[in-house]
Parts: structure tokens; sequence; C-alpha cells
């Protein structure tokens, strides 16, 4: 009998392939990553106990994407902050409107659809001067924006937090300067930043939005054009340098995780695409 995480990934996996028909439809560029990536290389499919999937477009691709919203096939729907005013980040999520679950994440049910998380890739100054203010200017944007929904946004325990980070962060659990912020201003100002540097004339690229914030720039060698490789069932598209890049984010990807940390979210089913 199917886990319900291994019937969400099913439901991921038509996700992805219409994504990609979509994608390939439009001419658009995409690179599975994170995660997913991890999966393609270690697992040829997901990780068993993963229940996202992870892409990144670059820029313009991204930008296309999502001026294309009103094309997508039925069913489907874009998440960002222009559809959404509750969604405050700079990236977006491609929902399946006809599944629906429940997740507990620290014990609080939500209910939610079944989507996958679409990045943009952006470009990075040659210049590593240059580079590092520029990577330091996004990142105080990405603080501002953390403030109003620190509760909720930020893990203080996180593994590799500094001890000043982890003080700051509590401090302002205490301290309501989330009322002095305009997130949506916030979020405008870093879309721009973010855009600031053309993809295909960067040296460096990377997706300043995620998890590892300044050690997911890389070089654009890393991503190129990007090769197919197995996932599931399907042939998805790959950055160049899956191995440097994924050895360059999580270290020796390929060992398993302790059993501890092979850990699924709790995940009730209400509703899967094609049931009634």
């Amino acid at each position: 009998m199917e886990s319900n995480v291994r019937k969400v990934q099913n439901v991921q996996l038509q996700i992805l392939k219409d994504y990609m028909a979509f994608c390939k439809e439009h001419h658009l560029r995409y690179f599975v990553s994170g995660g997913s990536l991890i999966g393609v290389m270690r697992h040829k499919g997901f990780i068993p106990w993963d229940d996202d999937i992870d892409v990144m477009m670059p820029r313009s691709d991204y930008n296309q994407f999502v001026k294309l919203q009103n094309e997508f096939p039925k069913d489907y729907f874009l998440v960002n902050h222009d559809t959404d005013k509750n969604w405050q980040f700079n990236f977006a999520q491609f929902v399946d409107n006809q599944s629906e679950i429940i997740v507990r994440m620290n014990e609080v049910p939500r209910k939610c659809k079944i989507w996958i998380d679409v990045f943009p890739l952006d470009g990075m100054p040659n210049n590593s001067l240059l580079r590092w203010f520029h990577i330091k200017h996004i990142l105080m944007y990405r603080y501002l924006i953390q403030i109003p929904n620190i509760r909720t946004q930020v893990d203080t325990h996180k593994v590799g937090r500094p001890f000043y980070e982890k003080c700051v962060i509590k401090l302002l659990h205490y301290i309501p300067m989330g009322k002095f912020i305009n997130v949506d201003s916030v979020l405008k100002k870093m879309e721009k930043a973010l855009e600031k540097y053309d993809y295909d004339k960067s040296g460096y690229v990377g997706n300043m939005l995620g998890k590892y914030r300044e050690r997911e720039i890389v070089p654009y060698e890393y991503f190129g054009h990007g090769k197919d490789l197995d996932f599931e069932n399907i042939k998805v598209c790959c950055p160049d340098e899956p191995d440097k890049l994924l050895k360059h984010l999580y270290g020796e990807y390929m060992q398993l995780p302790p059993e501890k940390d092979r850990v699924s979210h709790d995940i009730e089913i209400i509703r899967l695409r094609g049931e009634k």
C-alpha cells in the first residue's frame, strides 16, 4: 500500500511533466534543483522521504513564465506576490488546483494544494568585491521581509546559524519592528536588485532566495545549457555540472543522512487529481 508521501510524489511528478511540457511549448529554460537534483543523482527519482520538487529558471525565462500564467494548462495556477498578497516571497509556485492535502508542520495543520516551487536564477557581478556588496544588499532585503513574520519564517535552531543571528532573531520576537516595514515595497526593491545583472552575461549566477543564501552563487558553467538525466520514469533538464553544484551546496551528498534526519511532513490527503 502506497504511503501518503508517495501518493503526493506521484501527483508532483505529473505536475512536473505538465510544467515541462509548458516550458517546451514556450521555449523556456529550466533546471531541476535542490533536493530534487539530489534525487536525480542519488536515487534517479525522488528522495524517498522528500515531498517537494524544486526547479530554477534563468530570470528572463522565469519572468516570461509568470507573464504566461493565463495560458497555463487547465487546473493549474500561479502563486506569487502579485497573485496572493499573503505570499511574501520573490519566487513562485506552480499549483495543481485538483489536489488538496493537510500538512502538519510544528503540530499546526495547514490545508493546501500540491505544487512545485519555481525559483528565478539571477546574474551576479563578475568582480568579487562588487559581488560581495550585491549579495549583502539582497540579504538586507531578505531580513527586512522576514522581520514581520519572524516567528513563522525563521528557524532559530537552524544548524550552522551564527550565534549573533540567533540572538537578533530572539530579540526581534519581542520587538514589534514589523509594524514599521512595508513588505510589499521591500519585495519590489528586492526584485529590482535581483534583476540588476543579466543572467546570460554573468560569470557567476545563483538563487539568492534559497535556503543557503550566498552559498548558492556558483560559476555560470555549473548550470550551462543543461542536460537531460533520469528522474523516475522521465528525463528532466539538470545543470551541466550537477556533481560540482551539489558538492558545493551540500558536501558529500551521495551519502544518505542519518535515519533521524530522513523525515517527511505529516500529510493527510483530502483529494488527489483524478479523484472525485
